[in-house]
């Protein structure tokens, strides 16, 4: 079978990427590939192009998944710099009707 290149994989997203991020995703797109052939048993899902096109796929999942752990790691530790003080404090604001004349 024909090896998936860093060059396709860059072609179809539109930038470059690592060689750690294209092992990365091609490991969980070749999985991914035998997973469905072995459900759906269809001869395209060998070819080249389509081990490519689930490389960048992978490609932009696991780039977005990083970015959301790292926003909420940044916003988890953004919590922990507030004063305890300033959550606790409690301001009760009561409105009362006053009674027409």
């Amino acid at each position: 079978m024909e090896e998936v290149t860093k060059q396709e994989v860059e072609e179809q997203l539109g930038q470059e990427i690592t060689a750690e991020q294209l092992a990365e995703a091609l490991e969980y797109a070749r999985r991914k590939q035998e997973y469905i052939y072995k459900r759906e048993r269809r001869e395209v899902v060998l070819q080249h192009w389509y081990l490519v096109t689930l490389t960048v796929e992978y490609v932009r999942n696991l780039a977005f998944s990083r970015f959301t752990m790292d926003l909420c790691a940044k916003l988890h530790n953004m919590e922990k710099e507030c004063p305890v003080k300033d959550q606790d404090t409690l301001t009760l604001s009561h409105i009362v009707a006053q009674p027409t004349a």
